[in-house]
């Protein structure tokens, strides 16, 4: 039938007919193509009868085209069946549309097609290479509907619309942070304490404009809602996580829903997402003490008894809480730390039937009897100064610590949803016990606010000023509170629902509190953003003698993988996606302790992109005496400078080491500036 439909059509064309037009004269140079009706001549390069228009893209043979690079040689042909095959050369007459409405939404479209098919198995238009480095959506105009593909790697950052829509956001260069993990809307460098104010709200946005800008969708060409199979998991894991790679990406450049979206190519050339695991808890040295800080997800046991359910907060059935409490377990006895801190545990006192108990209990069954007890910070029905349905909890082992005094809520009224719980503890596996001051917290989320609480649109979110108060409470509970009770060294972890550089852990650093990790150590995603709401923050005096490291089994993994979505399909032998924040993990030597970052090698620059002969280090041995005094600011690829020093190179390369240890691996940028002497380098972390 194709065949003879083919001679049919050629036996029809002839000199009458309209000419054919280059798509690049309709789809022009702006935003909108030229509407009205159009004969074209191109080929076919992908069939999507799955998506909503359904239809086929088409594009011009380099011999055909416009010849002018500001001009899309591509446009989409909405059929609701679509009859022709990739590699027909067709001629088409219809009505070209470019607007928001349906079926074009805001994409150039032909409707209502008299489609001839003139020959089959056509060579495609070669792929337009799109560059990482410079890759912008707002340059995108040029490529609609035309083949393309990466020049380098793209990120997964965002896979919350996997399995309703199977879409994944991908970045051109590395996950996308929160503006605020390393933009402090206050302080320009971010090292600043001040906590009012929002002089450096342009960098905030420009930073998230840049996000945006190196942002796109990977469809899968189909409009299907929960498609099957979920297209793109990992064949051994069963998922895809933010940080994922998709390597030799290609595939045809279209528009749809406000974002620009790569439908992909079948057979060989499909998409492949490269995903991997963390299977251990980052690993110490030597260590007297081991802590943990875990937000446990809403975990609500019903009515202890088996009945209960639904919860307000967590499981609805006792199915899920089985799925829920078997998984928490899993990470609990993973993580085996000898103190632990919970946020979001259900706030029904310390009775036998209670939340806390129930968790006890399963851990002690998978551990050994007494294995764990928690400390008991008030009544069977209730933590005192607490008016919400979860708390912050506190469990130990007995044979690693042992309790120095009560266990500490703190008091001030009107302040803290979920008071802070602190608790000293001294040692017991050294003939020289040591002390130590252990809070665990979770401050106001973001999610609302009115007043001043409401969103001040500076990259905070909704009840800013609340956290601020708390956090100002926070310091004077321990001041005046825990190091009193005999704890000279404290640390304080949690949820503290405030990003690397924003005002909460400002209050901190200004009062002489240490946040421990680096902006780049993440433990929670937000609509594509990568940061971290969750810290450990210490006394100075601790500097030196722990290491804190986050074990990512949760924010990375896709929502669909918790209890409440997975359902029976949930895979209770692994902690993956248990929460939806990842644990914190401090461990302690009070002897002095060597960074794990350091002990595996220190960090490891490289010149970007690497030479043709290979990988070359980066260093600062040949810069010319003559610059003299230099100035090296050390920024990300999107332009916030992340340190700024001034010194001699010698100096200079000492302390880039020594910063860059706890960066995550990435694309970074180096500017040097000395005496007649300027280099811009960008550098691989290794």
């Amino acid at each position: 039938m194709r065949s003879t439909l083919i001679l049919f059509a050629g036996f029809l064309l002839g000199a009458a007919q309209a000419s054919a037009a280059p798509i690049g004269t309709i789809q022009g140079t702006g935003n909108e193509a030229k509407g009205g009706t159009h004969t074209i001549e191109a080929v076919v390069t992908g069939v999507y009868a799955g998506l909503n228009p359904a239809g086929f893209y088409v594009q011009d043979e380099t011999a055909t085209a416009d010849g002018n690079p500001a001009t899309s040689d591509a446009i989409f042909v909405v059929q609701k069946d679509p009859t022709v095959a990739v590699g027909d050369k067709v001629r088409i007459t219809g009505t070209v549309r470019e607007d928001a409405g349906a079926p074009s939404f805001t994409q150039a479209v032909l409707l209502e097609p008299e489609i001839v098919v003139l020959s089959q198995g056509n060579a495609l238009p070669d792929f337009v290479t799109l560059q990482n480095a410079s890759f912008s959506v707002r340059e995108m105009e040029r490529y609609e509907g035309m083949r393309v593909q990466f020049a380098a790697p793209l990120t997964v950052t965002d896979n919350y619309s996997l399995k309703q829509r199977g879409e994944l956001t991908l970045s051109a260069e590395g996950v996308t942070y929160q503006p605020t993990q390393f933009i402090d809307p206050n302080d320009e460098p971010a090292t600043g304490t001040s906590s009012t104010g929002t002089r450096n709200l342009a960098a905030v946005t420009a930073y998230q404009t840049a996000n945006d800008s190196r942002s796109l969708i990977l469809d899968d060409g189909s409009a299907a809602s929960n498609p099957t199979p979920i297209p793109y998991l990992d064949p051994k894991y069963g998922t895809v996580r933010v940080g994922s790679t998709v390597s030799n990406l290609r595939g045809i450049l279209g528009y749809g829903f406000g974002k620009w979206r790569l439908q992909p190519l079948a057979g060989a050339q499909a998409p492949t997402v490269r995903t991997s695991r963390p299977q251990a808890p980052p690993v110490f040295g030597p260590l007297d003490l081991k802590l943990a800080s875990f937000n446990v997800l809403n975990y609500f046991n019903g009515d202890g008894e088996g009945g209960g359910f639904p919860t307000s907060r967590g499981a609805k059935t006792p199915a899920d809480f089985a799925r829920q409490r078997t998984k928490i377990i899993t990470a609990l006895r993973q993580m085996n730390a000898d103190i632990v801190g919970l946020t979001e545990i259900e706030n029904d006192g310390n009775g036998s039937t209670s939340a806390i108990q129930d968790l006890v209990n399963g851990l002690n069954e998978a551990m050994g009897a007494n294995t764990y007890i928690f400390v008991n910070d008030g009544d069977a029905n209730k933590q005192p100064n607490n008016t919400d349905q979860i708390h912050n909890a506190i469990l130990y082992k007995p044979a690693a610590v042992a309790p120095l005094g009560p266990p500490m809520v703190a008091t001030v009224q009107g302040v803290f949803e979920r008071p802070p719980l602190a608790q000293v503890f001294i040692t017991k596996r050294k003939a020289r016990p040591d002390t130590l001051g252990f809070v665990v917290n979770h401050f106001k989320s973001k999610g609302s606010g009115s007043g001043d609480d409401a969103d001040q649109n500076d990259g905070q979110g909704g009840s800013n000023a609340r956290r601020k108060a708390q956090a100002t409470a926070l310091v004077q509970f321990i001041n005046k509170t825990v190091i009193p009770a005999g704890a000279v060294r404290v640390v304080s972890a949690g949820d503290y629902n405030a990003n690397y550089e924003e005002d909460p852990i400002d209050i901190m650093r200004a009062a002489g509190l240490v946040p421990a990790t680096p902006p780049t150590s993440a433990s929670y995603v937000f609509k594509g953003l990568t940061g971290s709401l969750d810290h450990a923050v210490i006394t100075s005096n601790l500097v030196g003698f722990l290491d804190v490291q986050k074990w990512h089994i949760n924010s990375a993994e896709p929502v669909m993988l918790e209890y409440d979505q997975a359902g029976e399909a949930t895979d209770i032998t692994n902690p993956f996606r248990c929460s939806d924040h990842d644990p914190v993990l401090i461990g302690v030597n009070f002897a002095g302790i060597s960074n794990a970052a350091s002990a595996r090698g220190g960090t490891r620059l490289f010149v970007y992109p690497n030479p043709a002969a290979g990988s070359v280090a980066f260093s600062l041995d040949k810069i010319p005496a003559s610059a003299g005094r230099l100035t090296l600011d050390f920024s990300l690829p999107q332009g916030p400078r992340l340190l700024s020093l001034q010194g001699s190179a010698s100096m200079l390369q000492a302390e880039l080491n020594r910063y860059t240890t706890h960066l995550a691996p990435g694309i970074y940028v180096l500017k040097l500036q000395g005496q007649g002497f300027q280099q811009t380098q960008r550098v691989m972390k290794e």
